[in-house]
C-alpha cells in the first residue's frame, strides 16, 4: 500500500508540474512543444488514476471518507479527473468529437467523484442539477448567476495563490485548506469546461450534418444531370466549340472493324485513283479536250447570199417552233 501511494504521489506531482507549466506557457496550443507536454502531463495522470484505483480497492468508501478528512495528500488524489479534463480538451490531433466526449466523461466523473465524498456545495451541487436537466432560465437570471460564479471563482484563484506562496513549511490545517479551496476552484473549472464543451459539441454536430446534407444534395444534382444527359442522346455529340453534349465511350474497335474491311483472300487496292487515271491516259482512253470554243461567224453586210440564206434558215426554225410547241413530244400520250 505504502509503495502504491509513493508511486501515486511521486506521478501525481510531475502531472501537476507540467500542467502548472503548460498553464503559464506563452505557446500556441498547435505547437509541437506544447502538444508534447500536454500528452506526457495526460500520460502521468493516467497512471496516477490507475494507481488511485488500484489503492481504492483495498479501501471502502467509508473508510476512504475518514481518511480523506485526515490527510490532505489523499484529498489532492480526486482532481486527477479533473487534470485528465482540462488536458484532453487541449489535444488538436484525432477526431474533436470524440476527444470533447472523453474530456466531458472526465470532468463528469470528477463532479460525481467530489459530490460522493461531500465535499461538493449545496450551492454548487443545484447548479449541478440545473445544468443537467432542460430547464432554462431567462436571459437576465442566467447572466446574473454568470456573473456571481465568475466572481466566485477569481476570489477562489486569488486566495489559492495565496496559500501557494506560503511554501512548504505550514501546518496540516492549512495545507488542508488550500487543497480543499484548490478542488472548489477545479469544480468550477470543470462547470465552465463542460459548458464549453457542450457549445463546440453542439457547433460541430451542425456543421457535420451541414456537410452532410451539401454531399448528399451534391449527390443528387450529379444524378439529376447524368439523367438529363441520358435523355438526350438524339442530340449532337458534341458542340460547335468541340464541347461534349452527351456521354459517350470511346472503344478500341480499330483493329475490328479493319478486319472486317480486309478479310483473308480479298484483293488489296494495288495504286491510287491518280495513278490509274494517269495509266488510263497513257493508254489513250480519255480523250482531253478540243481547245476553246470556236467563236460564230459574223455575216458580212456586202454578201447578200449568205444574207438570204441566214434568213431562210431562221423562218424555218419559226416555222418548226410554230408546227411543234415546245413539250409536244412529250403528252404521255395524252393527245
Amino acid at each position: 500500500m505504502a509503495e502504491i501511494d509513493n508511486s501515486l504521489s511521486n506521478l501525481f506531482a510531475s502531472g501537476e508540474a507540467l500542467y502548472n507549466s503548460i498553464e503559464n506557457s506563452g505557446l500556441a496550443s498547435s505547437d509541437i512543444k506544447y502538444q508534447e507536454d500536454v500528452r506526457r502531463a495526460l500520460g502521468c495522470f493516467s497512471k496516477s488514476a490507475f494507481l488511485e484505483s488500484l489503492r481504492n480497492q483495498t479501501l471502502s468508501i467509508w473508510k476512504m471518507r475518514q481518511i480523506i478528512t485526515i490527510d490532505s495528500v489523499l484529498n489532492r488524489f480526486l482532481l486527477v479527473e479533473a487534470y485528465l479534463g482540462n488536458l484532453t480538451v487541449k489535444l488538436i490531433e484525432g477526431e474533436r468529437l470524440d476527444i470533447l466526449k472523453k474530456a466531458k466523461q472526465y470532468h463528469e466523473q470528477f463532479l460525481r467523484n467530489v459530490e460522493l465524498h461531500e465535499i461538493l456545495t449545496k450551492e454548487d451541487r443545484n447548479y449541478m442539477e440545473e445544468q443537467s436537466s432542460d430547464f432554462t432560465k431567462n436571459a437576465a437570471k442566467t447572466r446574473e448567476i454568470k456573473i456571481v460564479r465568475y466572481k466566485r471563482k477569481i476570489a477562489l484563484e486569488k486566495e489559492v495563490k495565496e496559500l501557494e506562496t506560503l511554501g512548504e513549511m505550514i501546518d496540516e490545517s492549512t495545507r488542508r485548506k488550500h487543497v480543499l479551496k484548490l478542488i472548489e476552484l477545479f469544480i468550477q473549472k470543470s462547470f465552465d469546461e463542460l459548458t464549453s464543451i457542450k457549445q463546440e459539441t453542439e457547433l460541430l454536430e451542425k456543421m457535420q450534418m451541414t456537410q452532410d446534407q451539401g454531399t448528399e444534395q451534391k449527390k443528387t444534382s450529379e444524378l439529376y444531370q447524368a439523367d438529363s444527359r441520358l435523355k438526350n442522346t438524339n442530340g449532337p455529340l458534341l458542340s460547335k466549340e468541340g464541347r461534349p453534349l452527351q456521354p459517350f465511350i470511346i472503344t478500341n474497335q480499330r483493329e475490328a472493324i479493319q478486319q472486317q474491311v480486309f478479310r483473308p483472300g480479298w484483293r488489296l487496292p494495288t495504286m491510287t485513283v491518280d495513278e490509274y487515271l494517269q495509266q488510263e491516259m497513257n493508254r489513250g482512253n480519255i480523250i482531253s479536250g478540243g481547245g476553246k470554243i470556236p467563236e460564230k461567224k459574223e455575216i458580212d453586210d456586202n454578201d447578200e447570199g449568205a444574207i438570204d440564206a441566214a434568213t431562210y434558215k431562221a423562218r424555218e426554225m419559226d416555222e418548226f417552233k410554230d408546227t411543234n410547241p415546245r413539250g409536244w413530244g412529250n403528252r404521255m400520250g395524252k393527245g
